[in-house]
């Protein structure tokens, strides 16, 4: 696989049983993962259309408690982060955050 040089950063704010660590940003890159994983990576990133989103996805409507996820994509030079608050209700971010939280977990970000 080429060199993809594309790094993902996410932090969770908000929740019912909010923790400090898990608010610390966690950082992946795409070139340090298993190839297969990467790739389903990649694949989310396109079907999300994540570069086409805007900074906030969703609303605040039930409180202070509603989780919120704050997604950064860095590639050759261009960053864009977008804030998506639950309920996600589009199921292509919805795969992509949970691609995300399970790859930074795993790695420790």
């Amino acid at each position: 696989m080429a060199p993809s040089g594309v790094r993902l950063q996410l932090s969770q704010q908000g929740g019912l049983a909010a923790f400090p660590g898990l608010a610390r940003p966690r950082s992946v890159e795409l070139d340090a993962l298993p190839a297969e994983e990467a790739r389903a990576l990649e694949d989310s990133l396109r079907a999300a259309r994540f570069l086409e989103l805007p900074p906030v996805v969703g609303s605040a409507t039930r409180g202070a408690d509603q989780r919120r996820y704050t997604l950064t994509v860095e590639e050759a030079g261009r960053r864009h982060t977008v804030q998506v608050v639950e309920p996600v209700e589009d199921s292509h971010l919805r795969e992509l955050l949970s691609r995300v939280k399970s790859a930074t977990r795993r790695r420790g970000g």
